[in-house]
């Protein structure tokens, strides 16, 4: 069973400078993403999905524009992120659900920090009052025991930090065994919900 939490963190200086700088890459690949996309279309060439851009953009792109390797600086996967929300946006353009996607703006959308649990056997740690998130590390979070702590029972599968009005924000979600149902007792008897 998947569940989701959010709640306000606290993060450092430092870890803010990481955030920041992780969402405005974010925020540039997906615009760079519409505008390559919309150029290619304009010029009749065919859609570059998400997988075929992110190669485009590793073997090609970047090696002709040694100015703007700095988009290797931040986590890979926050880039892969950015990069499928802006097809998944494209897509619904394409099957006319929704209008062409508009671009991040740097003054009103400052983006996503997204992070991911990386294979079988690494876990993400969280503590009652801190989250250990990759490439930032430990995280204070402000509402102490909210999240789920036993590794054993509760695998936290990603997440994402957004920040508004000058607040932090870290949404996960964790996959629950079915061993860890709550359980409430009724007149000495132990009930399963």
């Amino acid at each position: 069973m998947l569940k989701a939490y959010k709640t306000e963190i606290n993060p450092t200086e430092q870890q803010i400078f990481i955030i920041r700088k992780t969402m405005g890459t974010g925020r540039y690949v997906y615009n760079l993403f519409l505008s390559i996309n919309r150029w290619r279309y304009e010029c009749g060439y065919c859609y570059l999905n998400a997988y075929a851009f992110s190669k485009w953009l590793n073997n090609t792109y970047l090696k002709e524009n040694t100015k703007e390797m700095w988009i290797k600086s931040v986590h890979a996967k926050s880039v892969k992120q950015s990069i499928i929300n802006a097809d998944q946006a494209m897509k619904k353009f394409f099957k006319h659900q929704a209008g062409f996607p508009k671009y991040k703006s740097r003054k009103k959308d400052w983006g996503s920090f997204y992070f991911f649990k990386n294979g079988s056997k690494q876990f993400i740690d969280c503590e009652r009052h801190r989250i250990k998130i990759p490439t930032l590390g430990w995280i204070r979070i402000k509402e102490k025991g909210y999240f789920p702590t036993d590794n054993k029972l509760n695998v936290i599968k990603n997440g994402t930090i957004s920040e508004k009005a000058g607040r932090y924000y870290l949404s996960i979600l964790v996959e629950q065994s079915e061993n860890n149902k709550n359980k409430i007792t009724v007149k000495n008897q132990l009930v399963l919900i």
